[in-house]
C-alpha cells in the first residue's frame, strides 16, 4: 500500500479532494451552561437505587430468612457498589448493578420474609429505575458536561445509532446489523484536529466508513470529526454543543494504545474483531452481541453462589448441589472475564478500523467540504 492508497477492505472511501464551501450562520446552541446539582443529584440518586434501598430492604428478613442468605445478598449488594463505583464514569451501565444489588435481596425476602417480603419486589423495580434517573440527570445536555469525564451517548438519526463521547475517545455505536460482522467505530480525543457543527444541504447524502458501510444523511444538522486519519460526518440535534463538549476533552484525553504496525497484523485484529461480532442463527449470519455475555454471567454466578451458601448454611452433603453450584460459579466468573477481556481487545479494534499509514479518510481541511452537501456552520 502505498501513502495515497486505501487497502480494498476499507473501501468504497471517500473523495481526497473536497470542494470549497462557504460557512453558514447555522442554528444558536440551546444548551444551558449547567444543569444545577448535577453530580451530587444524579450520585445520590444511583447511590440509594444501587446501596441503600437494597441493603434497607435486606433488613426485612432479618428476622426470618436465615443467615446464610442474608449474608449471601449482603456480599452481593457490596459487590454491585464496588462494581458501580468503578464504573462511575459509565453512568448508562448503572442500572445494571442497581439491579444486581436487588436481585438476591428479593430472592431472601419473597422466600422468607412473605408477605412483608414483597416490599423486596418494589426495590428489585425501584432499584434500576432510580439510576435510569440518575443516568439521565448526569448526562443532561449542558456545556458543563465538557469539563466531566463521564460517557454521555448522543442520539443521532433514527437507524443509525448513538455517538457516545467518553473521556478519550468517541464511539459511533452502530444499529445496523444486518448479516453480522459489524464493529462499532471509534476516534481517539487526544489526536482530534477538528471538530466542526454544521448541516447537510442535500435530501440525500451519505458519508462512507471504513469496512464497506456508512451513515445515512439528510438535511439536517450535523457534526463533522477528524482525528488522526480518520473523518466523521454524523447527525446530532445540537452540534455546537457536541463539537464544544468534543474539542474541551480532547485537551486532557489520554493518548490510545499504539495501533498495529504493519498491514498483517491489521489483517489479524480486524479478522479477530469481525469473528467475535459473528454467529449463525437458524442458519443465517447474523450479529453477535458480546455483551450479553457479562449480565449472563453475573446471573449464573447469583445463581451457583446461592446454592453453594445454602448448602453450606443446611450442611448438606448431597453433591449434586455442591457440583451444580460450584459448576454455575465458575461459568459465571468465566463468562465476565472473558466478557472484559473481549471487551478490552474490541474497544482497540474499533480505535484502528484503518491500517497503520493509511491516508486520510476524506478530504480534512477545516475550510473544504468533503462531500458536496457539507456545509460549515459559522
Amino acid at each position: 500500500m502505498t501513502r495515497r492508497e486505501h487497502v480494498p477492505e476499507v473501501l468504497p472511501a471517500p473523495p481526497e479532494t473536497g470542494t470549497a464551501v462557504r460557512a453558514v450562520p447555522g442554528n444558536p446552541g440551546t444548551a444551558p451552561e449547567s444543569v444545577p446539582g448535577r453530580r451530587s443529584v444524579a450520585l445520590g440518586l444511583a447511590a440509594l437505587g444501587v446501596v441503600l434501598l437494597p441493603a434497607l430492604a435486606l433488613l426485612i428478613g432479618l428476622s426470618a430468612a436465615p443467615g446464610f442468605l442474608l449474608v449471601w445478598a449482603a456480599v452481593w449488594i457490596a459487590l454491585a457498589a464496588v462494581g458501580w463505583l468503578l464504573d462511575a464514569r459509565t453512568p448508562r451501565r448503572w442500572h445494571g448493578w442497581a439491579l444486581l444489588a436487588a436481585v438476591p435481596q428479593a430472592v431472601a425476602n419473597l422466600i422468607f420474609a412473605a408477605p412483608l417480603g414483597l416490599l423486596g419486589l418494589v426495590v428489585l423495580v425501584v432499584s434500576p429505575l432510580l439510576a435510569r434517573a440518575a443516568h439521565r440527570r448526569y448526562t443532561a445536555p449542558a456545556l458543563d458536561l465538557a469539563e466531566l469525564d463521564v460517557e454521555i451517548a448522543v442520539p443521532n438519526s433514527p437507524g443509525t445509532g448513538r455517538l457516545r463521547i467518553g473521556r478519550d475517545r468517541v464511539v459511533l455505536a452502530r444499529t445496523v446489523r444486518a448479516g453480522g460482522g459489524h464493529v462499532d467505530h471509534a476516534l481517539p480525543l487526544a489526536e482530534l484536529s477538528l471538530a466542526q457543527p454544521g448541516e447537510i444541504d442535500a435530501d440525500e447524502a451519505w458519508w462512507p466508513l471504513p469496512g464497506g458501510n456508512g451513515v445515512q444523511l439528510r438535511r439536517a444538522p450535523a457534526v463533522r470529526l477528524v482525528a488522526g486519519a480518520q473523518q466523521w460526518l454524523v447527525h446530532v440535534a445540537d452540534p455546537r454543543l457536541v463539537a464544544a463538549i468534543v474539542r474541551r476533552r480532547a485537551t486532557a484525553a489520554w493518548p490510545q494504545r499504539t495501533g498495529p504496525q504493519d498491514l498483517t497484523a491489521w489483517h489479524a485484529l480486524r479478522k479477530w474483531a469481525v469473528a467475535r461480532t459473528t454467529t449463525f442463527r437458524d442458519a443465517r449470519q447474523t450479529q453477535a452481541y458480546t455483551a450479553f455475555r457479562g449480565p449472563a454471567g453475573f446471573a449464573a454466578a447469583v445463581l451457583g453462589s446461592m446454592l453453594l451458601a445454602t448448602a453450606v448454611g443446611r450442611a448438606i452433603t448431597d453433591p449434586g448441589l455442591w457440583i451444580v453450584g460450584a459448576v454455575l460459579l465458575a461459568l459465571g466468573g468465566y463468562l465476565v472475564v472473558a466478557w472484559l477481556r473481549v471487551r478490552r481487545r474490541m474497544e482497540f479494534a474499533e480505535l484502528h478500523q484503518l491500517p497503520p499509514h493509511s491516508p486520510a479518510w476524506g478530504d480534512p481541511r477545516p475550510d473544504v467540504a468533503p462531500i458536496p452537501a457539507w456545509r460549515p456552520w459559522t
